[in-house]
């Protein structure tokens, strides 16, 4: 209940793509150069903030948005962009230098307010860098979280340009701008090692999340990406603390002959990332483990489920008890992890109990096995040697083939992977992006077009409630998750 929850915004309600705000100096913390580099832009107004001192990477900026200068590109080699290329507002030009060309290079963005960034090699219209110019435009994520992106420098100078996407300004315009040099890439294994095992946002560092701690002393992820130990500041706690704080410190469940575990615990509040993690191990195909978190009162307690790397696959937030159901799991170790959500964070703890029940049963034999159970179990679409897994589409899922996350699907298809929808086997599926149902024409008379997106795409008719997706930010009226309305005569999910 009440955590931070994002997942699909239902009608009127638009995800901000970019942001930003005034206009101030910039202030580096890299000592400035004279000159920009010997590629100066051509004499259009548009262009002018393009021959301010340039920065050395790697650099640390704060600044200011200014004024609407400079307009972005209709295109760019590289669009992380799921609402399009829009910089409406106004913008501050950040010339770099010292690269080196071939070389890659990580821009970190860090803003209060929701911007944007691009990267060019120059400017050479009158509104602008040209299509030509543009390698990278990074606007994917939102709410003022780091926009974070790599280029290949082609020269010893680039230009990062940071914008907002609306004429008006946004409601703060400060910035912090980090470039430097990549040191690895996510999915290149072996690249780090040592003391800095794992990549993060292109440089080698301690940990990316707890899971990545194999330390029960230092089983907790800290915000400068090194493990270390976990907190004990409830004013009672269990004899697990602080180890329990990460899973290498979780506690074991274990099961009697039944298949049945009944453990009694104590969580706080204070601080936000106090934490209680369980472990269990899958040992045979097919085994069911149904997870109940009680307790007494009106505070309020999440559980959620993860595998052994911290992938997500289950959670339940709104209920009391809580309740999580799994199926269909690889052989393995897995964590259930508790805490108790609180805007005010509070030293004083409150008990529960976690009932855990394994059930045996027979492996998967094909998706619609691992659609079945729904409610508080995240679709993985695939079955493979008797187990349900994530598709591992990369990108290469044709329009109409089955995914379970937006990354399966290619280039401009959609992947509507909503939590806790039913018939995910079938209706989990690659589409086109549409502005109305005669753009889902050719898929067939079953598909109409989303209305509750900023950028709608095709979907098969829905027939019931279930099909419908789910909002989990905010507490349903009955069941586990607010869920839109299945209007059965138009086969559309409504608010």
């Amino acid at each position: 209940m009440g955590v931070v929850r994002q997942l699909w915004l239902v009608a009127n309600v638009l995800l901000a793509a970019c942001g930003g705000g005034g206009k101030d100096p910039l202030a580096p913390d890299a000592p400035a150069v004279a000159d920009a580099g010997a590629d100066a832009p051509p004499a259009f107004a548009a262009c002018n903030e393009f021959s301010a001192a340039g920065v050395s990477v790697p650099a640390h900026v704060t600044g200011q948005l200014g004024n609407s200068d400079v307009e972005s590109p209709s295109t760019c080699s590289v669009v992380d962009a799921p609402f399009g290329i829009e910089s409406a507002g106004p913008d501050r030009v950040i010339p770099l230098t010292n690269l080196s060309p071939g070389a890659a290079y990580v821009v970190k963005l860090t803003s209060a307010s929701d911007l944007a960034f691009y990267v060019v090699t120059g400017c050479n219209t009158a509104t602008g860098p040209g299509a030509d110019q543009c390698q990278l435009f990074e606007d994917s994520v939102g709410g003022g979280d780091a926009e974070v992106g790599r280029f290949i420098a082609g020269g010893a100078t680039a230009y990062v340009v940071v914008d907002y996407y609306a004429s008006a300004s946004p409601p703060s315009s400060s910035f912090t701008l980090d470039v430097y040099a990549e040191q690895c890439q996510e999915d290149d294994i072996g690249q780090c090692g040592g003391s800095t095992p794992a990549c993060f946002e292109g440089r080698c560092v301690g940990c990316v999340t707890s899971f990545d701690c194999t330390a029960a002393t230092t089983p907790v992820c800290s915000s400068n990406q090194a493990c270390t130990s976990g907190a004990d500041m409830c004013t009672t706690d269990g004899a697990d603390e602080p180890a329990n704080d990460g899973p290498a410190g979780a506690t074991m469940i274990a099961l009697d002959g039944t298949g049945h575990s009944v453990i009694n615990g104590r969580v706080c509040s204070s601080p936000r990332t106090e934490y209680d993690y369980f472990a269990f191990d899958v040992t045979t195909l097919g085994e069911r483990w149904d997870f109940q978190l009680g307790w007494l009162g009106g505070r309020d307690l999440d559980m959620r489920a993860y595998d052994a790397t911290g992938k997500q696959l289950g959670l339940s937030f709104w209920e009391q008890p809580e309740r999580i159901v799994l199926t269909y799991l690889p052989i393995g170790r897995y964590y259930v992890r508790v805490r108790e959500f609180s805007s005010t964070p509070d030293v004083s703890p409150i008990s529960y109990t976690l009932t855990t029940q394994r059930t045996l049963g027979t492996a998967c034999t094909a998706a619609a096995d691992c659609a079945q159970e729904y409610r508080n179990q995240l679709f993985r679409g695939q079955c493979t040697a008797g187990a349900c897994v994530s598709i591992d589409g990369d990108g290469a899922v044709a329009e109409g083939g089955r995914c379970d996350s937006q990354s399966d699907c290619g280039l401009a298809l959609h992947c509507p992977s909503f939590f806790f929808v039913a018939g995910g086997d079938t209706r989990e599926t690659c589409a086109r992006s549409c502005t109305d149902d005669t753009t889902c024409g050719p898929l067939g008379a079953d598909f109409v077009c989303t209305t509750y997106f900023s950028n709608n795409f095709c979907v098969q008719k829905c027939t019931a409630d279930d099909q419908c997706p789910t909002v989990i930010t905010s507490p349903p009226v009955t069941g586990p998750w607010r869920r839109l309305t299945c209007d059965v005569p138009t086969g559309r999910c409504v608010p």
